[in-house]
């Protein structure tokens, strides 16, 4: 995937008070940024205001923000043996004596502890490197990603994105942001700070950085990274340093985005720590994106609609139909029939009335005993005697059925083979209630 890196300056670099008005009032110093294509080229960089990268922010998969080590301070603290969850619930108690502000104001994240750490600061005693920036301020920077059209957020502490190397060698690089610098020192796998060195009358920049990793680091070599202009001016006071001062001194090299990638990749790879997982789901735009499914699902919403409203209309004209259908029968009922006053079933009911009918006129029904019995005399005198067929042992009739008992269950079987296509040819249903037994019937 393509990937857009942005080095976020300082937060003192800027006046914040004005920011909450949105991204364009953001009143922040030229970011450094970086696109990596998919092949993991470098395919843009440069310099620009947060506000001027929207056309990287809508070619890029993943927006990585790497976040000034002055604003991100990096703790190892032990901690208690409790799942992800209700660790998180505990850091505020876990760092608050280590911080100046309210916790409650922070994103404190716990990173995943790194198995083969050979580092002198992961001892035993169950530690974990624990991040904490001000919450308001990845807010806002999330929200100004999010507005100009960034996703799939990280948010990487810029100390921990310089090359580890060994675990005993330290690394720093200076960004200048016109006098003001901004130092980030990495001192070990998962140790790291961050400081302003303002511009001192009397004192260069080079000297005051250099002054201050001594301070910190002394007797220790320093691999620094430094802008391009200014190499030749901190080697020299690197070697000044040596020679004359006996101190640690530092490796100069010119500052390049292949150090911060590569630095960040191998962070992002080892899963270790991301600031983002301290803000809500929303916030930190991992939650799913209504407004870039506004058509799809707009559109699924009216085709339902309009396929409600098609049910709804074929329901109501079916119904309006099978209205007008009975209404019709009935109508047809009381011209037969005008003396009836109760009508239920008009079709069952014309049934009766035609049956009686034809039973008055000397017509027999289908269903009734003698026309039953007569079918079935026939049939059975027309299939082929037996000598081992048995007699009908019974004849009953009700509710317009003829059940027929044999005396055997071979008969039965014999007549039922021989009764079930020529009754079907006559409009006639069988059945078999009992395996002795055979029930005939009308299907009118």
């Amino acid at each position: 995937m393509s990937i857009l890196f942005i080095r976020v300056p300082a937060r003192a670099m800027l006046n914040v008070q004005t920011t909450h008005k949105g991204v364009a009032a953001l009143p922040m110093p030229d970011c450094r940024y970086a696109l990596e294509s998919r092949q993991g080229l470098i395919t843009q960089h440069g310099n620009k205001q947060l506000s001027e990268l929207s056309e990287q922010f809508a070619v890029a998969d993943r927006v990585v923000l790497i976040l000034a080590a002055v604003d991100v301070n990096l703790l190892r603290l032990p901690v208690p043996p409790l799942s992800d969850a209700k660790l998180k619930m505990a850091l505020p108690n876990l760092v608050e004596e280590h911080l100046l502000v309210d916790p409650l104001d922070c994103v404190i994240v716990a990173a995943l502890k790194r198995k083969g750490i050979t580092d002198k600061a992961a001892d035993s005693d169950n530690k974990r490197l624990i991040g904490v920036v001000q919450r308001d301020w990845l807010a806002l920077l999330v929200t100004a990603v999010q507005t100009l059209g960034g996703r799939n957020l990280l948010a990487l502490p810029g100390q921990l994105c310089l090359p580890a190397g060994d675990t005993d060698a330290a690394v720093a690089v200076v960004t200048d942001h016109g006098g003001d610098c901004e130092i980030a020192l990495r001192t070990g796998m998962e140790e790291g700070i961050g400081w302003l060195s303002p511009e001192v009358s009397g004192r260069s920049v080079a000297q005051e950085v250099l002054d201050g990793l001594t301070a910190i680091l002394p007797q220790r070599t320093v691999t620094l990274y430094v802008p391009d202009a200014s190499v030749a001016t901190y080697q020299e006071r690197a070697t000044v340093q040596i020679n004359v001062e006996g101190n640690g001194g530092a490796e100069v090299y010119a500052d390049n985005w292949p150090l911060w990638i590569a630095g960040a990749q191998e962070l992002i790879r080892a899963s270790s720590i991301d600031l983002m997982q301290g803000l809500t789901t929303q916030a930190a735009g991992t939650s799913f994106n209504w407004y870039r499914w506004r058509w799809p699902l707009g559109l699924a919403t009216a085709l339902v609609l309009v396929n409600i409203i098609s049910l709804n209309v074929d329901w109501w004209g079916l119904r309006h139909e099978a209205s007008d259908l009975r209404i019709g029968m009935i109508q047809s009922y009381r011209i037969a029939y005008p003396k009836e006053t109760v009508i239920i079933d008009p079709i069952a009911q014309m049934k009766q009335k035609v049956t009686a009918a034809a039973r008055d006129s000397g017509q027999m029904a289908p269903g009734d005993f003698i026309a039953l019995t007569t079918t079935v005399g026939d049939i059975l005198s027309a299939l082929p005697q037996r000598a081992d067929h048995g007699a009908i042992a019974a004849l009953e009739y009700g509710d317009h059925q003829l059940l027929v008992r044999f005396k055997t269950a071979a008969d039965t079987d014999a007549a039922e083979k021989g009764l079930r296509k020529m009754l079907e040819a006559r409009k006639l249903t069988l059945s078999k209630p009992t395996g002795n037994a055979l029930q005939i019937g009308s299907s009118n």
